[in-house]
């Protein structure tokens, strides 16, 4: 049996960006929840090949991750994981950006804009699910009873659901995401397997620990 097993974490939370969006500038986040982080370093698995984003968002989430006790086997920063290029919207109020998604008639209640929309300069969140599934793909035909570890971001988790799931990318839109939990997902003889999305230090699930 093969079984490559992926192991999704978001990346820290986001600090003093003014409540503008920013898709995949580079922005600051807070790694100070020391529990949260030795959840990581406990929960996510030993001698695994490991990615991240190449953000620094997603570094130093994988840093803080490491300095908690977490060991891995292989570690690479790859673009296929980046959050959404938001283009010229970069920067922009989530109050002004509502707005303007819904004068563009490209208004989505759970995330910045429909899916299939490309932002002035950006990408569409379909862009991201192509690169991102490209990725998977390719780990899937040159790994073999693995673990993945992958630190991301909220688009690029969504869209591994998505494919997993096979349904619809806006309809995994409407899954949680936080900060600092792990979503993992399974490929087991072709076949996807959702173990469990956005578990978290704060929600205690024994069973999956």
């Amino acid at each position: 049996m093969n079984s490559n097993r992926f192991w999704w974490v978001r990346h820290a939370p986001v600090i003093n960006n003014n409540n503008c969006c920013y898709g995949n500038n580079e922005v600051d986040c807070d790694i100070s929840d020391k529990d949260a982080f030795f959840f990581l370093s406990k929960t996510l698995p030993k001698n695994s090949y490991v990615y991240s984003s190449a953000l620094k968002r997603a570094i130093k989430t994988f840093d803080a991750t490491c300095k908690s006790g977490y060991k891995y086997k292989t570690y690479e920063k790859d673009n296929a994981f980046a959050e959404q290029d938001i283009g010229n919207w970069a920067g922009m109020s989530y109050p002004k950006l509502e707005k303007e998604t819904i004068k563009l008639n490209v208004y989505s209640p759970n995330w910045l804009c429909k899916s299939n929309y490309i932002p002035p300069k950006g990408e569409s969140l379909n862009d991201v699910y192509t690169r991102v599934t490209n990725k998977i793909n390719f780990i899937n035909n040159n790994f073999i009873n693995s673990d993945i570890v992958i630190f991301s971001h909220g688009g690029p988790i969504r869209t591994a659901i998505a494919l997993a799931t096979g349904g619809k990318l806006e309809h995994s839109l409407m899954f949680q995401i936080d900060n600092l939990s792990i979503t993992r997902i399974d490929f087991v003889n072709t076949i996807w397997k959702v173990q469990y999305i956005n578990l978290s230090n704060s929600i205690k699930l024994k069973n999956y620990i």
